[in-house]
């Protein structure tokens, strides 16, 4: 008989296993303890969050001023349900959006549910140019090593340019809202700022999904919050990197371009009529922590993850993706500057072995050294860190890769046949609108055989979630070669309703 859920978690939980992943409370900060003592329902004096004029308005408005916001919502259905919220309010039903093509799906959903024609800005590639420090320049063979080290970085989405968002606009005058998402899964942060003026300029909200920056602007050594950057609507996950529950999020608004009914009408559609109030009382709880220690609590952090950054920098064949305009990141150290990554978090660890697969690394951490990370991709693995995170946590990261660095350091070591994929964005012609795609007759054929007809279902790397064909886009050979690479390589493909992979529903009889 299989083991019952509620008994496997029991058993993880009091396992030596580290978590190198979401939630960002890490099992042991801001989680109220006795969470059954305080799931109620709204009854009387908790207010009803669908219908805030108590505590819960109150706990809101508290929100809403740690971040600098206007107004700020309660997602109890994680961010996914901002989006669909905040795609909806900014849109006519069959109007036209312009998003980042490497947005998570719910924006896509979003999409197909208000039946809109989507525009596409492309991510950068983010490469690298030698640039070493001033530190460097009297050193100039380990100034070659270190560019060549650079030089084998895994190639990943670097950040979307404003020139891009510029050009599509003045293309399409129909476009009535921008949606982007800045962090990305890997930390690369766009210019929110410049994005923000130049959609403004045209009269038309932007839309950030920053899922994963919901700790930035509590400091420094951290990105800018886009709540400060002009942002219209900024989405958070509060549980992906701080102390909060699983499913725990935050919508902000900002300005006059999108209204708060609109917001309020959508979030009454797309969250649940039982909202939880242990989810709630988490976020709660967090907001508080943040209000009275956040100061103290990333200083620490900042230093803790300096302090990694500075024991993995002596590693010889395990490395860590490196940009400048990460806060103090790793600066002074001969790192050169990464074209297109116009900033990146630091809190996210996207570690790469030279010769090997990010399958490997991580399943060697978790096997070998019960060190669990939060996502692997062809060629690269991300350990995400949150101010939960301990100096032991840390410390027991850091001695495991520098174990595994000195087995590698015994082995010859090859290109990794893993390196041409990680998060690519392949551009697929696209034919009809994902709703338009779900009205037609559509039939199911082998995917080797796709190439040239119509998509009718979604096909994503999970995580994070990136559609790497939408219903309506053309199924290129490219795209079938690339999905074969990614499922040789032990990578989970979802999307498809066919679990094995090997078929697809496309458009009847049409190429």
């Amino acid at each position: 008989m299989s083991q019952k859920l509620y008994e496997k978690l029991k058993e993880y939980g009091g396992s030596d296993a580290y978590p190198f992943h979401m939630p960002g409370h890490k099992r042991r900060l801001g989680v109220p303890g006795e969470c059954l003592d305080i799931d109620i329902t709204e009854i009387d004096g908790f207010d009803n969050l669908h219908h805030a004029e108590g505590i819960l308005k109150d706990a809101q408005e508290r929100a809403a001023k740690l971040y600098g916001s206007e107004e700020t919502f309660y997602l109890v259905n994680g961010s996914t349900a901002g989006i669909l919220a905040a795609i909806s309010a900014c849109t006519s039903y069959g109007g036209r959006l312009l998003m980042a093509r490497n947005c998570h799906k719910a924006a896509y959903h979003a999409a197909e549910l208000r039946g809109l024609h989507t525009v596409y800005v492309y991510p950068q590639c983010a490469s690298v140019t030698k640039n070493p420090s001033a530190e460097d320049a009297d050193d100039a063979d380990r100034s070659d090593n270190v560019y060549e080290t650079l030089q084998r970085q895994p190639m990943i989405g670097g950040s979307i340019r404003p020139e891009d968002i510029q050009a599509a606009l003045r293309e399409d005058r129909g476009i009535q809202a921008v949606f982007i998402t800045s962090p990305t899964y890997e930390g690369i942060v766009s210019d929110v700022g410049r994005i923000a003026e130049i959609t403004h300029s045209f009269g038309i909200p932007l839309i950030v999904d920053e899922a994963h920056g919901a700790h930035f602007g509590f400091h420094p050594y951290f990105p800018e919050s886009s709540v400060k950057k002009g942002a219209d609507i900024v989405i958070h996950s509060l549980h992906k990197t701080l102390p909060s529950m699983t499913q725990t999020a935050l919508l902000h608004r900002n300005g006059a371009l999108v209204k708060s009914e609109r917001i309020r009408k959508y979030l009454g559609m797309y969250q649940t009529s039982s909202p939880s109030y242990v989810f709630m009382a988490s976020m709660d709880a967090c907001v508080g922590l943040l209000e009275t220690y956040s100061h103290t609590l990333f200083e620490d952090f900042a230093k803790r993850l300096e302090g990694f950054a500075q024991e993995l920098c002596r590693l010889k064949h395990i490395h860590m993706y490196k940009t400048e305009g990460s806060g103090n990141f790793l600066t002074g150290h001969g790192i050169s500057q990464a074209e297109g990554v116009f900033a990146m978090d630091p809190s996210k660890l996207v570690l790469w072995a030279e010769g090997k697969s990010g399958k490997w690394l991580s399943d060697r951490l978790r096997e070998r050294f019960h060190l669990e990370l939060e996502m692997e991709a062809g060629s690269y693995a991300i350990a995400l860190t949150s101010i939960a995170d301990t100096q032991e946590g840390f410390d027991r990261l850091a001695a495991a890769l520098k174990e595994l660095d000195e087995e590698l350091e015994k082995k010859d070591i090859f290109p990794a046949p893993a390196g041409r994929y990680g998060n690519a964005f392949l551009q697929n012609e696209q034919i009809l609108t994902i709703a338009e795609t779900d009205e037609r007759p559509q039939q199911r054929i082998l995917l080797e055989d796709a190439a040239g007809r119509i998509s009718a279902e979604y096909i994503y790397l999970y995580p994070p979630g990136i559609p790497l064909i939408v219903p309506g886009e053309e199924i290129s050979r490219e795209l079938i070669r690339y999905l074969s690479d990614c499922r040789d390589a032990g990578l989970s493909l979802q999307g498809l309703r066919d679990y094995s992979g090997k078929t697809i529903s496309v458009i009847f009889g049409e190429r």
